[in-house]
């Protein structure tokens, strides 16, 4: 897959070091979902995995990363958010930083939404109202921080900026700030390049891939999909795609020339991509995802639609990239979020329920659920080192013991 060979690439490029079943970044450490981890448990009863530690780090939906022992995460209270470093096998605090935030919970609880990311020996962070921060991963030192409403003046969407920090390369660390991104000195936090003050924000994090020899940027806007040149922030090409509410909560799942984004307003569209912009492929609603970004396993993808459904009705599908076609679905998994580790799916619904499923294009094959978490789950859950972590909108951490049974 062109965008797992390029991400290996930048990680060697930037000196990271991804420990087998690391999970350093948002969507995992090739940023698709999928973890690495292989001998996990899933052979649960109907208690579910025993629970290793249990925290409270804040209101909010900023999801997990895992990275040399040491987890990190983001959350909202008392006026302020706090960017924690915990102890991965205890739940110990290491160490937090704090700074004053607002909530911001129109229409949903508030707090960040944006999951650091580790490159290194460093932690970046970016807050709703565009707060960017470096962190010493060890001792929570800032190294810098950028106000970029100070620096560029782009205006905040309703639901402020949502998406999690990306590294295009060893030096250029990308932000979906202003209507088009922002690039970042990783090593300085001085701005490269901007796209302007115009308001257009999604929770869509940048995903960089790369299209005929050219190293792309790609932004899932409000109403259309922008491709920049990640050196400079060159427009590329766009593609226009958006209705309803148009807040694109689902990032670009890139596999070679095509890539298939969604949206639980506007439903599911493969596009493929060529020198001049894309063509489309197909578009329909039989994949419109919503709180959780599809993965992509041997040709299918696995995600769980939301248009027209409500509720425990949403169905968790499987759906044929090439076609738009599905394989089959189920009800019962809520808006929820999926991530992958070999031939099996974790799937987290919205009100707490965790299953694994086998990734089967041939049929449903459920091989364990179990409620593990209550309160609103929108977060992605995270598979690290034998420990599967979930979180709830209030803060509930949940260290779920995943190894393999002796």
């Amino acid at each position: 897959m062109i965008c797992r060979a390029l991400l290996s690439s930048l990680v060697l490029a930037s000196g990271l070091t991804v420990h087998a079943a690391d999970w350093p970044s948002w969507r995992g450490p090739d940023r698709n979902g999928i973890s690495k981890e292989a001998g996990w448990n899933s052979a649960w009863d109907a208690a579910g995995p025993a629970k290793a530690w249990t925290a409270n780090v804040g209101i909010g939906f900023s999801s997990m990363v895992v990275s040399e022992g040491r987890l990190y995460t983001a959350g909202w209270a008392d006026e302020q958010d706090t960017v924690r470093c915990l102890d991965a096998a205890t739940g110990k605090l290491l160490w937090s930083h704090a700074y004053k935030e607002k909530l911001g919970n129109k229409m949903y609880e508030g707090g960040p939404n944006a999951t650091p990311l580790v490159v290194g020996d460093r932690v970046f962070t970016v807050s709703k109202t565009g707060h960017a921060f470096c962190f010493e991963a060890a001792t929570g030192k800032v190294r810098w921080e950028v106000d970029l409403g100070e620096k560029i003046g782009a205006k905040i969407s309703d639901w402020g900026v949502s998406g999690s920090p990306v590294m295009a390369d060893a030096k250029t660390l990308l932000l979906a700030y202003g209507p088009a991104g922002v690039a970042l000195e990783a090593e300085t936090g001085r701005v490269m390049w901007d796209s302007g003050s115009g308001k257009d924000m999604t929770f869509a994090a940048p995903v960089v891939a790369e299209f005929g020899g050219q190293r792309t940027a790609l932004f899932f806007m409000s109403e259309e999909l922008v491709a920049v040149d990640p050196k400079d922030g060159r427009k590329l090409w766009k593609s226009k795609f958006g209705q309803g509410y148009r807040t694109h909560c689902s990032d670009p799942v890139v596999v070679g020339d095509r890539l298939f984004i969604s949206s639980g307003d506007d439903g599911g569209e493969l596009l493929k991509v060529s020198g001049k912009g894309t063509d489309r492929v197909w578009k329909n609603k039989n994949l419109s995802t919503f709180t959780g970004t599809a993965v992509l396993i041997d040709g299918m993808l696995y995600g769980h639609e939301t248009a027209g459904y409500k509720g425990a009705n949403q169905e968790l599908r499987c759906v044929d990239l090439e076609t738009g076609t599905v394989k089959w679905g189920e009800k019962g998994f809520g808006q929820g979020s999926i991530i992958a580790a070999g031939d099996r799916l974790i799937v987290l619904s919205d009100k707490g329920e965790l299953s694994v499923v086998r990734a089967n294009p041939g049929k449903f094959e459920l091989l364990a659920r179990s409620q593990v978490i209550g309160g609103k789950c929108w977060t992605s859950p995270v598979l690290a080192q034998g420990r599967l972590y979930v979180r709830n909108a209030k803060g509930d951490l949940v260290c779920l013991d995943v190894r393999p049974k002796a």
